[in-house]
């Protein structure tokens, strides 16, 4: 829907200028509370905040992604985590790097060809092996969903807010951290 703005005080009747900003919610780096796609789940404000300092595990598929912006991270992609760097901590976030946050205030970013959005996301497969082999809270992505660009059917939402944990969609940086 975008951003609006309210004028509610203007400088020249007022000595001093004040707007009221609207934005949808999931606009810029963001939480997917398990309420976004459960009829009872936790909504942002009933997320411990301790839940929200977390071990990151940074999965890159980026070069992976350069090839094919529908790429997903897959099940594979984290027994190769686990095998490089070690058992995901319990209360992790895992982070998938695709590269796509530099594509950040461009069309290429959503990637829409008139029929679908292309970008990567989450395989459901991986979100169920994070549910069951690990003891992860959270996972985040450099795009616009958990679920990759053309997915119709928010399968990653549905399996994993519902678990009760959160996502974080549209975050930067992780070109910059470890794995």
């Amino acid at each position: 829907p975008g951003i609006s703005t309210e004028q509610n005080f203007n400088f020249e009747e007022h000595g001093f200028n004040l707007l009221t900003l609207t934005v949808n919610e999931h606009t810029g780096t963001h939480i997917d509370a398990p309420l976004h796609f459960s009829a009872d789940g936790a909504s942002v404000d009933e997320i411990p905040v301790g839940n929200l300092v977390a071990p990151l595990c940074v999965v890159d598929i980026a070069a992976r992604a350069a090839d094919d912006a529908d790429a997903q991270l897959t099940p594979d992609d984290l027994k190769a985590w686990i095998a490089a760097n070690g058992p995901i901590p319990d209360g992790a976030c895992v982070a998938l790097h695709s590269g796509w946050a530099a594509k950040t205030g461009s069309d290429a970013f959503r990637g829409f060809d008139g029929e679908a959005q292309h970008y990567p996301g989450f395989h459901v497969e991986a979100a169920q092996m994070l549910i069951e082999e690990t003891g992860a809270r959270s996972i985040a992505v450099d795009t616009l969903s958990l679920d990759h660009g053309p997915s119709a059917d928010f399968a990653t939402h549905y399996a994993w807010l519902p678990s009760g944990r959160f996502g974080i969609e549209n975050v930067a940086g992780l070109d910059r951290v470890p794995a």
